[in-house]
């Protein structure tokens, strides 16, 4: 079966339920064409479009197994979920169809030829070692022509994540994959893009690593290897002929969030195109969305390069914004620097919460989430978030004003592995990890201890193991026993811990024994000297900068509760019981701002929206891009909330104050 003859449609159009297309909808839901491509302005409705086009297909005769929606995020894929569902198609159809991020989908097509999963590494600590021994092993060559580019003179620790960013641009861009086969790296390589020669070396290094082992599939994956390993494959031409994995019979491709494809993507999507050469093709998205150009994204994917590479498409525009209204339309033009027309038919609100500090900012934020709970009227508020750590003080006041709320994108404070680090330290030190309920919770706070004391396990029982899987072993074997924690804090971590990490933690549980609120409000810090801690284990900089920033925030909170320290720690412990009991249907929810790209909110409400909080890392550019994306969200109220006498020049820029 084809979508693509040029023959009228032989049956009527798909009728959505609880909505009225537009023409700009209905073009794109009816189109017929090989290629077609929507540059969407935000809230146009570009999802829900895409639904519309995946239930024409259906109408038309397509089966659900001939149907591939891709997109870049988890959320997005559970957006096109939701809005196909809420468009009227059936529950079992939609079970049917493949809807799939691109590196989910790349793993899934490959599982067969490598005949098991690889082994997956979801942390950046859990990759550490390996970068570690790729970095040894390049630093050892005993033909290295260039010694001297390869020992910049800082502890490997320090390279990490500069590391890191440069494999995930390379990757993405493919920029050693269009070389010659027989390229040698050299420090004039390097310069030619952009990194330096000892990311060269250390990234050759690593990959063989990461290949090596078994001949028929890498030894592990971290994010964005999956597709990598596809679009490498491809360029090699090992899936050439009637046999490829990519020959899937699809009558439609549509991708969303189109905006965010890297060279690897693109790679595979061309594959995918050639391989079922009667699909259609349907790419949505908005080049002012784009925040993942540290992957190597590039907006021009919907452009020039299409066209060079795969053919001219057909452009529909999905341009007026049926999500929000004229006055929220034009702060986002203003802030994108491009024409934007709203829904004249919806009056969105747009609101500010003036706030001298942080403290207050919590307080009227959880005051106004009880507010919109009292609107039946309006549906879910969505409370956006720059940074984790700005949820500690509103988490504490939602809970205190009994407001169930979720979390996307985001850890509950309570559960992120500097707290409980702390909460372990407090526990052990009192010989009571009764706060600590359930498993799962235990495991990970032995999991937190670990990582900062710097320890891995060492368990002769468990030596055949790799380092990862002992260490889940071993965890698991510690909950289930019921002296299990004691043991295995002092017989892996104390025992395991580097040097300096053990005496910082030690320094902390002393304080802790104290039982003195002052003394941890004051000394806490200084003693833990978490920034230092979290530099020592973790790769990522700004993920240190978050453990300090969430131990800091923890800090302010104990100085307003005013309690004592043993009251202060049970209250977390009733704070954290009282966040995981089952919620009502919920209403009120925290995300960030990533986790929300392509879907929309009846309310959305942005804290921290105040100099040097909003914009206190990353480019201008994605700055910007992360407020518009941010603001667009809102379908008939925005709330922005911040210090009057510091806001940020973004809402300047936009129009927004006053």
């Amino acid at each position: 079966m084809t979508d693509t003859t040029a023959s009228p449609p032989a049956v009527p159009p798909f009728q959505p339920a609880g909505i009225t297309p537009t023409p700009e909808q209905r073009a794109i839901q009816l189109a017929r064409h090989r290629h077609t491509l929507v540059e969407a302005n935000a809230g146009a409705a570009k999802t829900t479009t895409l639904a519309l086009r995946i239930a024409q297909a259906l109408a038309r005769g397509a089966q659900p197994e001939m149907v591939l929606a891709l997109t870049y995020t988890e959320p997005a894929v559970q957006a096109l979920h939701r809005q196909l569902l809420q468009i009227g198609v059936a529950p079992a159809l939609v079970q049917r169809l493949h809807i799939s991020s691109f590196d989910d989908f790349c793993a899934w097509l490959m599982e067969p030829l490598e005949g098991a999963p690889v082994l997956r590494l979801d942390t950046l600590e859990q990759l550490k070692p390996q970068l570690l021994r790729a970095l040894e092993r390049a630093q050892s060559y005993e033909d290295e022509r260039h010694p001297e580019a390869l020992h910049p003179g800082v502890p490997p620790e320090a390279l990490l994540e500069g590391l890191l960013q440069a494999f995930a641009l390379l990757k993405g861009r493919l920029l050693l994959e269009q070389l010659e086969p027989d390229q040698r790296l050299t420090p004039e390589l390097a310069d030619e893009l952009g990194v330096d020669y000892l990311t060269l070396r250390v990234r050759s290094a690593y990959e063989f690593m990461r290949r090596g082992g078994h001949p028929d599939r890498p030894a592990f994956r971290f994010a964005g290897d999956a597709t990598y390993d596809l679009a490498r494959a491809l360029l090699a031409g090992e899936f050439d002929g009637e046999a490829s994995p990519l020959r899937l019979g699809l009558a439609l491709i549509v991708v969303d969030e189109m905006h965010d494809l890297n060279r690897a993507m693109f790679t595979v999507l061309k594959a995918l195109l050639a391989a079922n050469r009667r699909a259609a093709f349907v790419g949505v998205g908005d080049r002012d969305q784009v925040i993942h150009s540290q992957a190597g994204a590039e907006a021009g994917f919907m452009h020039a390069q299409f066209e060079q590479e795969i053919g001219v498409p057909v452009r529909l525009p999905l341009t007026a914004s049926y999500r929000f209204g004229p006055a929220l339309a034009q702060a986002a033009g203003r802030l994108a620097r491009k024409p934007y027309a709203g829904w004249a038919g919806r009056d969105t609100q747009i609101a500010a919460l003036h706030a001298e500090s942080p403290r207050v900012m919590a307080r009227l934020v959880a005051q106004a989430a009880r507010e919109h709970l009292q609107q039946q009227a309006l549906g879910e508020l969505r409370i956006l978030l720059r940074r984790p750590a700005h949820s500690v003080l509103i988490e504490r006041e939602l809970l205190g004003l009994g407001v169930d709320y979720g979390l996307q994108g985001l850890q509950p404070f309570l559960r992120r592995r500097e707290l409980l680090l702390l909460r372990g330290l407090h526990a052990y030190g009192q010989d009571d990890f009764s706060g600590l309920r359930d498993p799962a919770q235990r495991a990970a706070m032995l999991e937190a201890l670990l990582l900062f004391a710097g320890a891995w396990v060492d368990s002769h029982e468990l030596r055949d193991l790799d380092a990862v899987s002992a260490q889940r072993e071993a965890i698991a074997q510690a909950v289930a026993h019921p002296d299990g924690l004691r043991h295995f804090i002092e017989g892996q971590v104390w025992r395991n811990a580097a040097p300096l990490a053990r005496q910082r933690l030690q320094a902390a549980l002393d304080l802790l024994k104290t039982g003195s609120l002052a003394l941890f409000t004051e000394a806490l810090l200084p003693a833990l000297q978490p920034l230092a801690l979290a530099r020592a284990v973790l790769v990522s900089q700004d993920d240190a900068q978050q453990v300090q920033d969430n131990l800091t925030q923890l800090v302010e909170l104990a100085r307003a509760e005013g309690a004592e320290l043993p009251e202060f720690f049970r209250l977390l412990d009733a704070l954290d019981a009282r966040q995981a009991r089952p919620q009502r249907a919920g209403r009120v929810m925290l995300s960030s701002i990533a986790a929300a790209k392509g879907l929309e909110f009846d309310h959305v409400l942005l804290p921290n929206l105040s100099r040097g909080e909003f914009a206190s890392s990353g480019d201008a550019t994605e700055n910007r891009n992360l407020l518009y994306v941010a603001i667009t969200r809102a379908r008939q109220r925005l709330t922005l909330a911040y210090d009057p006498a510091r806001p940020s020049r973004f809402l300047a820029d936009a129009g927004l104050l006053g």
